[in-house]
């Protein structure tokens, strides 16, 4: 096993120690408790925007938790490849939690959630929605800190695939639409947005207005996978072309 892999690492709101030197570790006590953490021990702290410290526990009693940093740490885990997911719900919310974790794992910067015409949440409550954001905001810094990103990617309310605002969106921007070519290799972006739709796929009415907008069709390969399986897919295969997985 490698000494990444065991490695106790969690994310903090900042890294940067205080007026005593110290990093406050109240946010992330249980886990401590939990691991049987105390004084002595190497933890490593990041702030999921890319900085991240070696420090050693100083204080673990009833009064509170807090570490000394001991070094900085050069995290080498992000990928050069911007790229942001725009995932049209599936009809099941909970699959959208797999969806999350798992492109966090693969490198995705941003995870742009999308109320498609086939995505069945069309009737969800703005609170929800909000709600539904919070918890994937909260699987993705779990999965930052289980792969040991530097950054941990932002998660967006769902708005409506009408309220897409086009014009962030990173380019080349490509959709995902069965019976597609696939992706040419070159030029080699810096950044790129995916689209991988719901249950059923996109509307044709959808893809004419990706398409519209700039967006290039490609396809998945000759199966038909399902919603939560297509958007990693995607993404892996975005970073084995231009990515670090090459």
């Amino acid at each position: 096993m490698s000494e990444n892999a065991t490695r106790r690492r969690f994310r903090v709101d900042s890294v940067e120690p205080d007026a005593a030197g110290r990093i406050d570790l109240g946010a992330v006590r249980r886990h401590l408790e939990v691991l049987r953490a105390g004084v002595g021990d190497v933890v490593y702290l990041f702030d999921g925007r890319g900085a991240e410290v070696e420090a050693e526990i100083r204080v673990f009693d009833r009064s509170g938790a807090s570490a000394a940093v001991r070094t900085r740490v050069t995290n080498e885990s992000e990928s050069d490849l911007e790229c942001w997911l725009v995932q049209a719900l599936p009809a099941r919310t909970v699959r959208m939690d797999s969806i999350v974790r798992q492109v966090t794992e693969l490198g995705v910067d941003r995870i742009v959630p999308v109320v498609a015409e086939r995505s069945q949440q069309a009737k969800a409550k703005a609170a929800a929605m909000q709600r539904r954001a919070e918890r994937w905001g909260r699987i993705a810094e779990a999965a930052a800190e289980q792969s040991h990103r530097a950054r941990v990617p932002e998660v967006e309310v769902p708005c409506s695939f009408g309220e897409l605002e086009w014009d962030r969106l990173p380019r080349p921007m490509f959709i995902a639409d069965p019976g597609a070519g696939s992706v040419a290799r070159a030029p080699v972006p810096g950044a790129v947005s995916v689209l991988v739709g719901p249950e059923g796929g996109w509307t044709e009415p959808e893809v004419s207005a990706a398409l519209a907008a700039g967006a290039q069709s490609f396809g998945l390969g000759p199966r038909v996978l399902r919603a939560d399986t297509a958007g990693v897919v995607a993404v892996a295969l975005f970073q084995s072309l231009w990515g670090d997985l090459r």
